[in-house]
């Protein structure tokens, strides 16, 4: 279905994404609920499945019902109405905090088995440069990818447009390259845009993102899908910085003596600059602390 989606017509496409995103609620819920949900005609729903060979919607329904029933098909009632329930109820808001992050790991951690993650990683290691895009929410997760690859000796860079210079830092780029674009609904242009450009110049692309349809994830190279369901009104990133975080234990576990040996010289440098505060002896005790250096 993710592989005919582009082809899909309006409509159709609307329904296939709920389908791919919410497998759990063609398991669970009539047809017109699932419709309803989608923002589709039921009729949609019958024509999709027929447009996959299924002589009804029962049919088309079946693997999913049998996916439910199987150990991969724990399903987890998420936390809904979050703001009908008050202020009196900050424990429950919390549990659904705590419980719908747990079930955006799970989610993200068994749609994409090692097997992908190591792909990935592999593909980042062994890129001549990496650039990494992520614009508005997901601007954090690129940020600390490219923080935490540079002190380990990746030659990456964050693209991020300053003083509108965003096409400008796309000039160059060519085959030997990989770019990580981040991006989740709503989707950010000038990610699509970049991805595309990408591609253009014979680059390898890999989409980190919320659904197997997303609009960055069409003929990418690669793509890792994170869950960010959330019980507040903006979309949660604790799944994809996990990602983030593994794919980047894999290239140090990767990296070998050239990483350790970038990893030592980044602490020499910090160190040399004194950007860390020495937790034991204070740089500036407090005015009118007592002196407990002893005497001499």
């Amino acid at each position: 279905m993710a592989e005919a989606f582009p082809r899909l017509g309006k409509q159709a496409r609307r329904a296939a994404q709920h389908v791919i995103d919410r497998p759990d609620d063609v398991a669970l819920m009539s047809m017109r609920a699932v419709a309803a949900r989608a923002g589709v005609h039921p009729s949609t729903m019958v024509r999709l499945a027929k447009t996959f060979g299924f002589d009804t919607y029962n049919a088309f329904r079946a693997p999913f019902q049998a996916r439910l029933r199987g150990p991969a098909g724990t399903y987890l009632k998420r936390a809904r109405d979050l703001q009908a329930r008050g202020a009196d109820a900050l424990p429950e808001v919390l549990g659904a905090v705590y419980e719908t992050a747990r079930e955006n790991l799970r989610a993200t951690f068994s749609a994409n088995d090692p097997a992908v993650f190591e792909t990935i990683a592999a593909m980042l290691s062994s890129a001549r440069r990496i650039f990494v895009l992520g614009h508005r929410g997901s601007y954090p997760l690129a940020f600390h990818f490219h923080y935490v690859c540079r002190m380990f000796g990746c030659d990456v860079t964050l693209l991020e447009g300053r003083g509108g210079t965003f096409a400008d830092e796309l000039r160059g780029l060519d085959e030997g390259d990989v770019l990580l674009g981040i991006s989740v609904k709503p989707y950010t242009r000038d990610v699509l845009r970049a991805m595309s450009y990408a591609r253009e110049c014979g680059v390898r692309t890999i989409a980190m993102t919320d659904s197997r349809v997303s609009p960055i994830a069409w003929s990418t190279d690669r793509v890792l899908v994170v869950g960010n369901d959330s019980p507040s009104f903006f979309t949660s990133s604790s799944a994809a910085m996990a990602a983030i975080e593994a794919l980047i234990t894999l290239m140090v576990a990767r990296g070998g003596d050239a990483a350790l040996s970038a990893i030592e010289e980044s602490g020499r440098q910090l160190d040399s600059f004194d950007v860390y505060i020495d937790q034991v002896t204070p740089a500036h005790p407090r005015r009118g602390a007592a002196n407990t250096e002893p005497e001499t």
